[in-house]
């Protein structure tokens, strides 16, 4: 089930909703887990297993934890949190990188005579990489002391299986949730900014990355692609791409707070950063936060390593988590070595700097540079694309764009560039202290009627089309 099916909209949120502020408090936690269940096993039943032993194996190792930290056995309590941990990555590791792993052991096998053997293809589970980065999140954070381990079974269910974010984030770190778990505040102001960032986010996955989609697919699909569409076609694929995960993003934070919570922003305009590093202070900002917390900062507090080799490999270790393919691979690698370089040439950029044009438009065509790899999960495909870019078949043109796509999704590319423009300008005022507030993150008055007038555009598009899963699902 995904937020932008009928069967989300018209059936499964609206008793969600329902049953969930008839129920008295210390049963609402009950209600997410069940809720968060059926919206999990809409998809497959027999995974939900896979998820409900990784629930209760978090809580009982945060558990165990808590008495060996109480008992100030600190090396227990280690040991306790590296099997824990090591079984999270034992499952990750298994659905995600088993098959990927299997082809690379048989490709350096078969040059050497030796038998190979084939693997039966493992399904990734839906949205094992980010549940599993919240489990973790909680038995690390119970043995820092940074949070307590919750009494209740169920109110760790809720925290893990919460539907909002279940399949593709926010990512949510149990210590900043954890009290919104026990008690948290309902009322109709909080509610009704929830509905507005829930249709936000909708209009901007249905109406506009939906409609950015065709754009994307001349790009995938051209055996020759020349200089001018190889980067207009990796620019739409940008725009598809921040449109569809932040607009899965919003709608995510939106139903939170319909539930009464408060979510961690996961993108602060990303097209306006100046610097590789700044673009990870914008772009997906939960999962930045999770590496830098969890790999990079103990790799540098343990003194395993000094801070550029930690950065170093916390860029490669993002770069796989995204997927099980050696493009993912130097997609990582691509912004490690630019972010050293950055360090080494005082580059680095704030997100509450200073803006300039010039280094906003590089840092934004060094994006796109990796976008092949990240696009296609395919070395070949990636290095055809970049072949067009490099302009080695020469300048090309955009006709394919304007003859395999419609009139409307010409336009709403348009708007897509607009909104990128407006809402980057917006955003560059609120830091330069023009502006009090966000309107991204409060909607009111005319953006009000806007915001209506999209989300009924966006219902009749859904209805007159079918939907199209969110992109960000096969991480």
């Amino acid at each position: 089930m995904v937020f932008t099916s009928n069967i989300f909209l018209c059936l499964f949120l609206p008793v969600f909703l329902l049953v969930y502020y008839l129920v008295k408090d210390s049963w609402r936690s009950h209600v997410i887990v069940l809720g968060s269940y059926i919206f999990y096993a809409w998809w497959r039943p027999d995974f939900l297993l896979l998820f409900v032993g990784i629930s209760y194996w978090n809580y009982w190792f945060g558990m165990l934890i808590k008495r060996r930290v109480d008992g100030e056995d600190k090396r227990a309590a280690f040991r306790l949190l590296c099997l824990g941990v090591a079984g999270n990555l034992a499952a990750l590791g298994y659905f995600k990188y088993a098959n990927f792993g299997f082809e690379v052991l048989n490709d350096v096998l078969q040059p050497l005579g030796v038998n190979t053997f084939t693997l039966e293809h493992i399904i990734l589970p839906l949205g094992i990489s980010f549940y599993v980065f919240q489990a973790i999140s909680y038995i690390v954070d119970i043995y820092r002391k940074d949070a307590e381990p919750t009494t209740r079974f169920v109110d760790f269910a809720a925290f893990i299986a919460l539907f909002p974010q279940l399949i593709a984030g926010p990512i949510l770190r149990y210590s900043l949730i954890d009290k919104q778990l026990k008690q948290r505040t309902h009322s109709l102001e909080l509610f009704s900014l929830g509905a507005a960032r829930f249709m936000l986010g909708f209009v901007k996955k249905v109406l506009i990355a939906d409609s950015l989609a065709p754009m994307g697919t001349v790009i995938l699909g051209e055996s020759q692609p020349q200089m001018v569409d190889a980067w207009f076609g990796m620019f739409i694929s940008l725009l598809q791409l921040y449109f569809d995960f932040s607009g899965y993003s919003d709608m995510a934070i939106g139903l939170g707070m319909m539930m009464g919570f408060r979510f961690a922003e996961n993108f602060n305009q990303p097209l306006l950063c100046q610097s590789m590093t700044e673009f990870w202070r914008r772009w997906h900002l939960t999962l930045a936060d999770f590496l830098r917390d969890y790999i990079y900062m103990p790799l540098i507090r343990s003194r395993t390593m000094k801070a550029e080799g930690a950065l170093f490999c916390t860029m490669l270790l993002s770069g796989f988590w995204h997927g099980a393919s050696f493009a993912y691979i130097l997609f990582g690698l691509y912004f490690a070595v630019l972010m050293l370089i950055e360090r080494r040439m005082g580059w680095v950029t704030k997100v509450n700097g200073p803006y300039r044009l010039h280094r906003n438009l590089i840092a934004v065509v060094l994006v796109m540079g990796v976008m092949p790899f990240f696009i296609t999960g395919d070395i070949d495909h990636a290095v055809n694309i970049l072949t067009g870019m490099f302009g080695l078949r020469g300048l090309g043109s955009l006709d394919a764009y304007f003859i395999e796509t419609s009139s409307m999704t010409v336009a709403f590319t348009g708007l897509a560039i607009l909104w990128i423009i407006l809402a980057g300008r917006i955003n560059l005022r609120y830091y330069a202290g023009h502006k009090q507030g966000y309107w991204m993150q409060h909607v009111g008055g005319l953006g009000t009627l806007l915001l209506w007038a999209g989300f009924g555009l966006s219902l009749s598009r859904l209805a007159a089309n079918s939907f199209s899963p969110f992109l960000y699902f096969q991480f």
